[in-house]
């Protein structure tokens, strides 16, 4: 396991934050998960969960049972874990801009339609590779500017060329819910079956640039830009997940919904099960 801080600095700051993500498993070595936690900084439920998944697959990685990378963000947003307005934390939208910290998004599609032009072939496997990496560079050319913009920048800096984005967050009052792209219906089902969802929301398009989209919507986007001309699979199955209610923070649900997440990363092929039983549970999908 390895911790990397990363400093967000917009071009006129007058404060200094950090982001800490926690890395585990090696690079290249099968799929990238990138998970995060309360990126409305004032919603608990996701970091909490997030404590368990850190002592989870720091045990798993000592063990050598992720094949792959997992990449870990208990806290997504320092920004918006300083603010508070008399008193009361203020973690939703960012007090400078007045944006919300999930939209605004870069939605890098526009720059990759442009240059993978006369790029892409048949192999949908090399594809793949060639789009992730003009993603990453359309990220490193955007300069922020403004410190939420920074930590935007970050953000996808880690994910854009993940394979799965688990983005934690809760609801005022809720019961357990997702959001995902109308393509990743099929790919989500599992996970919403294993976390007991209520609903799964669907759309090609939400609006607003949120985050789970800005990783995921390239694919369909360029898909449908090229015509069909060339294999372009929805190669980033990113959610939103929203744990309940904001005051539904509890040890046993955190506990609870860790395990899910660490079910569905074993059935997705990211996390090595400890023998064939365990590997045979973790393939059960609760009933609808």
């Amino acid at each position: 396991m390895q911790v990397q801080q990363h400093p967000l600095t917009g071009p006129h700051s007058s404060a200094a934050y950090q982001l800490t993500s926690f890395h585990y498993g090696r690079p290249g070595t099968g799929k990238k998960v990138y998970i995060q936690a309360s990126l409305h900084a004032d919603e608990v439920p996701g970091m909490l969960v997030a404590q368990f998944l850190r002592k989870e697959l720091a045990a798993l990685d000592a063990a050598g049972r992720i094949a792959g990378e997992v990449i870990l963000v208990p806290a997504a947003n320092p920004i918006g874990l300083a603010q508070a307005i008399h008193g009361a934390a203020f973690g939703r939208f960012d007090l400078t801009t007045g944006i919300n910290f999930n939209r605004s998004y870069k939605h890098v599609a526009d720059d990759l339609k442009k240059s993978l032009d006369g790029l892409l072939g048949p192999d949908a496997d090399a594809n793949v590779r060639l789009i992730r990496e003009h993603a990453r560079a359309s990220i490193a050319a955007w300069q922020p500017a403004t410190d939420a913009d920074a930590l935007k920048k970050t953000l996808m800096t880690l994910a854009v060329d993940a394979d799965i984005v688990l983005d934690l967050h809760c609801d005022n009052e809720a019961v357990l819910h997702m959001y995902a792209g109308t393509p990743l219906a099929e790919a989500a089902a599992p996970l919403a079956a294993i976390l007991g969802a209520h609903a799964l929301l669907l759309a090609y398009q939400a609006g607003g640039e949120p985050f789970d989209e800005a990783c995921s919507r390239l694919w369909w986007d360029l898909e449908r830009h090229f015509e069909g001309r060339y294999p372009i699979p929805a190669a980033c199955l990113s959610t939103t997940v929203e744990l309940r209610g904001e005051m539904e923070v509890s040890y046993a649900l955190a506990e609870r919904d860790a395990a899910g997440l660490i079910q569905f990363l074993t059935l997705s092929g990211v996390l090595r099960a400890a023998d064939a039983d365990a590997a045979a549970a973790a393939a059960v999908l609760p009933a609808p």
